[in-house]
């Protein structure tokens, strides 16, 4: 009997209503807590470089830098559009799905612990350490999210040029120090995605369509029977990549002179003769690829259950004209057979 009352009114708005289109919005709001940005399985202090960036142990620099922390997190906040018909004949039926962000909803930042050390090295006296400062380096973005989002940023560190001239005895020594680091880093996001779930209310029949949103979206669902389906959006998720890299330049000189009427280091045709020894290292402005990580996925969770809405499916005109023919037949059938009795 219910299914019949509910057929009757279904088919009643048939004849009489026409389909309103409505548009929902719900609230989505996707975050990634605090994480390591050096990569999945990955310490939290992935990046360690210890080389001599002039000569050897013998005569040279040696730089060293590492990182003792390194984190990232993000937040996507904004809404879902859902634009459908409430009232629709069986068949394939179209829901189109948006994302619209909110004003300064889509945000990142990092923060690194690092430290670096320059030392030289000279004949006779040894190693020297030039400079030995720790630092800090943080990215960050805001902007208003919209899917296909590559937002970025960069820090530097570049301390002030640091230059020594240590006691050799007979002689002179210095060493000296230009560099700076840089930190970039981008979060790019792709899409939005999702699964269009419907459940009809009399059968438990369930459809369904998973959706992927980089820009305004159309799903198509069978809702071929005809009765009443609660609509649902769930499976939410994002998808995205962070990736972060760190350069080091540097500029570095070392020299030294043994004995005395020695002339300009590391030039042996203007020295005296009571000159032992000299030399002299240095380069121009190099760069180096302190680390890359190999971009990955936020792990970007959301806790926003959004609503379910209905839709109505009526039987096509000419189909629910036959229905109701056909009561009337079934109900002339009966009044004859309660007659005959």
């Amino acid at each position: 009997m219910r299914h019949l009352l509910t057929a009757l009114a279904l088919a009643g708005c048939a004849g009489s209503a026409q389909a309103i289109p409505v548009t929902s919005t719900f609230n989505l709001d996707f975050s990634a807590p605090t994480q390591n940005f050096w990569g999945p399985g990955q310490s939290a202090a992935s990046f360690d470089f210890d080389k001599f960036i002039l000569g050897n142990s013998s005569f040279g620099i040696r730089f060293e830098t590492g990182a003792s922390t390194g984190t990232v997190s993000a937040t996507y906040n904004g809404a879902l559009s859902v634009s459908y018909d409430d009232l629709v004949q069986a068949g394939t039926v179209g829901i189109d799905l948006g994302f619209v962000g909110d004003a300064s909803g889509g945000s990142f930042s990092t923060s690194l612990g690092a430290f670096a050390k320059a030392t030289a090295y000279f004949p006779v006296i040894g190693d020297v350490t030039i400079t030995n400062p720790n630092y800090s380096l943080a990215t960050s973005s805001t902007y208003t999210p919209s899917p296909l989002d590559s937002p970025s940023d960069s820090d530097s560190f570049a301390p002030a040029a640091a230059t020594i001239g240590p006691n050799i005895g007979v002689g002179s020594a210095q060493a000296g120090i230009d560099f700076s680091i840089v930190q970039n880093s981008t979060h790019s996001i792709d899409a939005v995605n999702g699964l269009v779930f419907a459940t009809h209310q009399d059968s438990g029949e369930i459809r369904s369509a998973t959706f992927s949103l980089s820009a305004v979206d159309s799903i198509l669902l069978d809702l071929d029977l005809v009765g009443i389906w609660d609509v649902q959006i769930m499976d939410l998720s994002l998808d995205n990549t962070f990736s972060t890299d760190f350069d080091l330049s540097f500029d570095p000189f070392i020299q030294y002179t043994l004995g005395v009427g020695c002339g300009d280091a590391g030039t042996n045709s203007d020295n005296g003769f009571f000159c032992a020894e000299d030399g002299r290292l240095d380069t121009t402005l190099a760069t180096v690829d302190l680390f890359s990580n190999t971009p990955f996925a936020l792990a970007m969770n959301t806790s926003t259950t959004l609503s379910t809405f209905q839709i109505a499916v009526v039987p096509e005109p000419q189909t629910y004209a036959l229905f109701l023919a056909g009561l009337g037949v079934t109900g002339w059938m009966a009044r004859r057979r309660r007659l005959s009795a």
